[in-house]
């Protein structure tokens, strides 16, 4: 019978990874000098797109928001919430190495109205929402862009998380693989998802040129599964794994 990922025997060695994976990070930080930037407005905006001196930019998708929550959990958790509060540690960690970093969303709201297009949304807010997350991402030649979502299905047995990448670009893939060797090796031992080339139904990374993943964190689907993403320490966890790829990618692409 397949074990599950978190099940007891496996607990030390995640613990063990994890702590490893820690260290690999601060030292990544500390030989690290460029400014962090945490958060975006306008004008640090157009000064990063100005400005681009060549080096890597992320910018971080936290899926969903506002009228749009995403999927819910078993427990009544909702997709949204979760995908902002990952976003945002990964952000954190990433600005904390000096990694130029942006957020598409900051807060709990659509971007249907980010470039103000139209005074009545009736029925378009979520085609504009995506439209509006591509141009983003899409403002700045060397950005990366990394989506944070959930995942959901019928069957309440499926977890792990499953990682999918933009099919035009194949740095995509690269950094896709990268996140996955990560979570195998960190947190998940027994994930045995394989990378999935997005199709048609992705609208953002079937669209955009940029290197670009989308990561469904866990199934919030599975009970066990939600009630870890509902909990800090997982969500750090995560987070860190996740970041640590980011980090390695940004730090092979400048060589």
């Amino acid at each position: 019978m397949k074990r599950d990922f978190c099940s007891s025997d496996v607990k030390n060695t995640v613990e063990f990874a994890l702590a490893a994976l820690l260290i690999s990070v601060v030292a990544f930080v500390m030989g690290l000098t460029a400014q962090a930037i945490m958060k975006h407005n306008a004008s640090e905006r157009a000064a990063l797109a100005e400005n681009d001196g060549g080096e890597v930019l992320v910018v971080l998708d936290a899926g969903h928001g506002g009228e749009d929550g995403g999927c819910v959990g078993v427990d009544g958790t909702l997709e949204k919430e979760l995908n902002l509060n990952v976003t945002k540690r990964i952000c954190d960690i990433l600005s904390s190495a000096g990694v130029k970093c942006l957020m598409t969303r900051t807060e709990d709201k659509m971007l249907y109205a980010l470039y103000g297009e139209l005074p009545d949304y009736g029925g378009k807010k979520k085609a504009l929402d995506l439209k509006n997350r591509l141009i983003f991402a899409e403002e700045y030649e060397n950005a990366v862009f990394v989506s944070i979502h959930m995942n959901s299905f019928p069957d309440a047995s499926c977890r792990g998380v499953q990682i999918y990448y933009a099919p035009s670009s194949p740095a995509s893939e690269a950094l896709a693989a990268s996140v996955r060797e990560s979570v195998r090796r960190y947190l998940q031992p027994e994930n045995e998802r394989e990378l999935k080339r997005a199709g048609s139904s992705i609208y953002i990374l079937n669209r955009i040129k940029n290197p670009a993943i989308l990561i469904e964190c866990g199934f919030l689907s599975n009970p066990e599964e939600c009630a870890l993403l509902g909990t800090d320490a997982y969500r750090s966890q995560i987070s860190l794994a996740i970041a640590a790829s980011i980090l390695e990618y940004v730090r092979t692409s400048a060589e």
